[in-house]
């Protein structure tokens, strides 16, 4: 980061909003793992809230490497 915000907590994903379900439906989907995901153990929230980062990439400029996860896992979203 060329900016330097101390003491701040940013969210990296990319531009396309999943909910934790979603990430693990894709992950299982994508193959590349031996375990399948079976359930989540614990919440901090809903499993359907979709998370987004349009203040980090204006706040720093910070873009992500991939457009979506699910394209950098290589599965169809």
């Amino acid at each position: 980061m060329k900016k330097k915000p101390r003491g701040r907590v940013f969210l990296g994903c990319d531009n396309k909003p999943l909910s934790r379900q979603e990430i693990m439906d894709a992950v299982n989907k994508s193959g590349k793992f031996d375990t399948e995901f079976q359930g989540f153990t614990g919440t901090d929230g809903p499993l359907g809230k979709r998370m987004e980062n349009s203040k980090t990439r204006a706040d720093i400029g910070w873009e992500p490497k991939y457009p979506s996860f699910t394209e950098f896992l290589g599965v169809d979203s």
